[in-house]
């Protein structure tokens, strides 16, 4: 979808405080004229007046108590000197440092913004120009980065809001019935409302809660905790992955003899593998060896290998094996996929367009079973959802294996099963192919 023009008018409706909003009336009336001096002067009182605004806000709302300190300290200054302006500087100078309202680039902006107001309003003698006229395109990307960067949010949470936002995340943690309405309630009550900096540093608290402590609290609300560690990362997948790669010796420490950890930590860099190439080379090392002790780990673990379709490779030659045991079990499982590890790779095989080595693991899980009840459940879950995408040669190599394999095809219901397999196969054969001839065992 194209992107739409940027309209000042919309960004207006947007702005957070009602009377930021009404002083911004006349800084766009005077734009309209063409009165661009007046605008900036106007402009920089707004910028002013929001970030009381804020500071009010954080103090009565959120009980900030740098807010509360920052306005008393003004208050002061302004009693001890009424006539001078230094209040201002000071204002804009707390809000970025001590309060954390701006971002660095829209404190560059301010500073910008004042200094074209300074221009403007004061008369210059040595000039032949008294009065400096800014141009019109100046003062639209002033009014512009005003409003993305200031006015259209609300007050910046410090980072004493780790608690009460923790607490509201385990408040919560029942109340929605899947994922989407929880990400949403996430994302309007928190995220939007974070600048980059508190990002980072709730990411950071909340990975030390999910990944590296095991107190009872954490325990009890780890998986919610986990949800909502995606949910940021997700939303801020660029910033946080540079975030991790500057203090990645803090992100590659973890509780390793924790199962239940290490299956989350695993979960999560199976969906972002990148992460992984981040860690120090001991985590790595200990991640490998801690992965390989638990078949189900393994199966998510596609950043251990080199591509996906490497990964499908490591798992068909780990898993699958010759039995030798009877003359009826040519095969064996050395670990049987079950309905989520099919979806995961399925998913993977998916993402990474590797869906054919995808089909050829499948069809190997199931001419692999070592067992009439395992076969029944292979084929559910491996062959039955995708075998309308299998091609030629893939339908070779199943029906010449299950035909070797009695464990597949003198199961309960296999003759019903596999003439669906039958029919969808006929027409990626020649006419006439005899698979009952070829196949005697499995037709």
């Amino acid at each position: 979808m194209a992107n739409l023009p940027y309209s000042i008018p919309e960004q207006i409706e947007k702005i957070y405080h009602h009377k930021t909003k009404a002083y911004f009336k006349e800084v766009m009336s005077s734009y309209n004229n063409k009165n661009f001096r007046s605008s900036v002067v106007m402009l920089y009182s707004v910028v002013v007046c929001d970030l009381i605004y804020k500071l009010y806000d954080l103090r009565d709302i959120h009980s900030d108590e740098k807010a509360k300190k920052i306005l008393s300290d003004l208050n002061q200054d302004k009693e001890d000197n009424p006539v001078s302006p230094d209040w201002e500087n000071e204002l804009v100078e707390k809000s970025f440092k001590e309060a954390k309202i701006l971002e660095n680039d829209v404190y560059t902006h301010i500073l910008a913004l004042k200094k074209d107001r300074n221009l403007s309003a004061h008369p210059v003698l040595n000039s032949l120009d008294i009065l400096y006229e800014p141009h019109e395109d100046l003062v639209k990307s002033h009014m512009r980065n005003m409003l993305d960067g200031l006015l259209t949010k609300s007050p910046i949470f410090t980072k004493k809001i780790f608690v009460p936002f923790m607490e509201e995340v385990a408040r919560i943690k029942d109340e929605f019935p899947n994922d989407d309405r929880l990400t949403s309630y996430i994302e309007s009550k928190f995220l939007e409302h974070f600048n980059a900096e508190l990002t980072e540093y709730i990411f950071k608290h909340l990975w030390k809660s999910v990944f590296k402590n095991d107190n009872e609290l954490e325990m009890k609300n780890r998986e919610i905790n986990y949800k909502v560690l995606l949910i940021i990362f997700e939303k801020n997948q660029m910033l946080l992955e540079k975030f991790i790669e500057k203090e990645n010796s803090f992100f590659s420490e973890f509780l390793d003899e924790n199962l239940n950890i290490l299956n989350k930590l695993v979960d999560f860099l199976s969906k972002y593998p990148n992460i992984y190439k981040l860690f120090k080379v001991h985590t790595k090392e200990l991640l490998e060896n801690r992965i390989k002790s638990h078949d189900k780990l393994i199966v998510k673990s596609h950043f251990l290998s080199e591509s996906v379709y490497d990964h499908f490779e490591k798992l068909d030659n780990k898993f699958h094996g010759e039995a030798h045991m009877y003359f009826n079990q040519p095969y064996i499982h050395y670990y049987r996929f079950g309905k989520e590890d099919v979806k995961f790779l399925s998913e993977l095989g998916l993402k990474y367009n590797v869906l054919k080595e995808f089909y050829d693991l499948m069809i190997s899980h199931y001419y692999h079973s070592g067992h009439f009840a395992y076969a029944d459940i292979a084929y559910e879950y491996c062959i039955e959802p995708y075998y309308k995408n299998f091609n030629k040669n893939q339908y070779e190599t199943l029906f010449s294996e299950i035909n070797h394999n009695p464990q597949c095809h003198q199961r309960n219901y296999a003759r019903s099963e596999h003439k669906k397999l039958l029919e969808d196969a006929r027409n990626k054969f020649e006419e006439g192919f005899d698979f009952k001839t070829k196949y005697s065992d499995v037709f």
